[in-house]
């Protein structure tokens, strides 16, 4: 029987309108943290855009949501990222709720063969990002840093 899984967004799917538009109505957000990682924009698109990723690193952080996702949810979620074509693959991952509450959760990371030397995305995409995670109340700070890697 397959079950709702909670999904660690980090990118333009903080953007509520376009995870919605992805996978219908969001049921439950819970702003987290996932520690041992950090944000990046060095995953290549087929155009050669550059979009979102995450990449080990003790000694960071990315902040974010998860969303309840049931499995229809989590298959739409993996057409759109791109998951049959290498584009993301789709990882678990602890994440931290306020209180440190971890909780199981599934997130997206680059291909092998889609990551690329750190780039600069799109505006559209970067304020994509940038207006999700403050929706989301991420930390201003956070916010920043996300800014000015895209410079």
């Amino acid at each position: 029987m397959k079950v709702d899984q909670w999904y660690f967004a980090y990118g333009s799917n903080l953007f509520i309108d376009q995870k919605e538009k992805r996978t219908g109505r969001i049921r439950k957000s819970v702003r987290c943290r996932l520690p041992g990682f950090r944000f990046a924009f060095n995953k290549r698109g087929n155009g050669g855009q550059i979009y979102a990723n995450i990449v080990p690193d003790d000694a960071a952080e990315v902040w974010g949501v998860v969303y309840l996702c049931n499995p229809k949810a989590i298959e739409e979620m993996d057409r759109y990222e791109g998951v049959a074509s290498g584009h993301y693959e789709r990882i678990s991952v602890a994440v931290e709720r306020q209180a440190g509450e971890k909780v199981e959760a599934i997130t997206y990371i680059a291909g092998e063969d889609f990551v690329c030397e750190p780039g600069k995305p799109s505006k559209e995409y970067l304020l994509k990002i940038v207006s999700g995670a403050r929706h989301h109340s991420l930390p201003d700070e956070y916010v920043a840093q996300i800014e000015s890697l895209a410079q």
